[in-house]
């Protein structure tokens, strides 16, 4: 039997991405799966995304720029608005999709109607996108798995561990209940969250995403710490599962999830400033305190407060790329960033 193909709304939101936008665009546009259109919002831009963005001649780009500088969580939003298509693919200006990534994700949703979403496993790359310098890891390295709410808290867990990036989640849209939040780190997972309260989820195994570490903007921006990441992703957990039977989830994700991310710190200290590392530092003691009785929480937190960013810096990076990647080294990964 025949099924019908269903239509992709690609959804990027863009700001001053001149640099690697470019290499993005051509990345998917290389995709053999062809059935979408790819809406582009560039938030106001004060480099040249938007020229780069035009230079671009394919009926499928659905370009638009907001007047004003909305900020990265309405200016998703704005994306969600203007898509038309079945499945709703996010991703970000500067990562890249994995050869087959999209006709992946649509055999899942087609082969699986129940399924109200898909997430993936990915890797950051610093230079190289061949390169691995850390990874979420998979579910199941041999198969891809559908998780329900219902199933073992480690088996949800799993799915949240992927989904502080956005690059390569995809929605069913006619389960889409909750827009886009306004708190940035968890932004993006208050619609995933929600559909996944209601209907199963589908974890690939496949790395289908390189997520590009040096045009972050937890990297380029200190104040976007100004709104805790640790408070912001407890208050999603509290918003989307507040009903009674979700209470133990809600408890375990915060203490076991949240509370638990001590490498969060050295992102902070490194980009940021000591207030908000102080800060975040209280509140993972706050929401576990078992974190003060294990070894791994001193070595983060009082590592990051007393050793100097200008040392910190290069060791974290040096690590990444000498010896997180050659344990990385395995990972599959083909893509192409040619002009189509």
């Amino acid at each position: 039997m025949i099924r019908k193909q269903l239509k992709f709304s690609i959804c990027m939101p863009a700001y001053n991405g001149e640099k690697v936008i470019g290499e993005t665009i051509r990345n998917i546009l290389n995709q053999g799966f062809r059935n979408y259109d790819f809406i582009i919002v560039d938030d106001n831009s004060t480099d040249n995304t938007t020229e780069v963005i035009k230079g671009f001649k394919d009926p499928r780009i659905k370009f638009f720029k907001n007047k004003k500088n909305l900020g990265y969580p309405k200016n998703l939003e704005e994306c969600r608005k203007k898509a038309k298509g079945e499945i709703i693919f996010l991703m970000g200006q500067d990562d890249i999709l994995a050869k087959g990534a999209l006709q992946k994700v649509h055999d899942a949703f087609v082969k699986y109607p129940q399924i109200g979403a898909v997430t993936r496993p990915y890797y950051w790359f610093d230079e190289d996108v061949s390169k691995p310098v850390r990874a979420k890891e998979q579910l199941n390295p041999d198969k891809d798995e559908i998780v329900r709410i219902t199933d073992s808290f480690d088996r949800i867990m799993a799915v949240f561990k992927t989904l502080d990036q956005l690059s390569g989640l995809a929605l069913r849209r006619k389960y889409i209940d909750t827009p886009f939040h306004r708190d940035i780190f968890p932004c993006h997972v208050y619609p995933f969250a929600s559909i996944f309260k209601k209907h199963p989820v589908y974890f690939m195994k496949d790395y289908t995403i390189a997520v590009r570490i040096g045009s972050s903007q937890t990297r380029s921006i200190p104040d976007i710490y100004r709104i805790s990441p640790v408070q912001s992703w407890v208050n999603m957990f509290n918003r989307v599962f507040r009903e009674k039977r979700f209470e133990e989830l809600r408890k375990y994700m915060i203490k076991n999830f949240v509370a638990n991310n001590y490498v969060g710190l050295v992102q902070i200290k490194n980009y940021s400033t000591m207030k908000y590392l102080l800060r975040e530092t209280y509140l993972l003691v706050k929401y576990r305190k078992e974190n003060l009785f294990h070894p791994s929480f001193w070595f983060f937190s009082l590592g990051t407060i007393i050793m100097p960013r200008k040392i910190l810096i290069p060791l974290v990076d040096n690590f990444k790329n000498k010896v997180l990647s050659q344990a990385l080294k395995d990972i599959k990964f083909e893509y192409s960033l040619e002009d189509g």
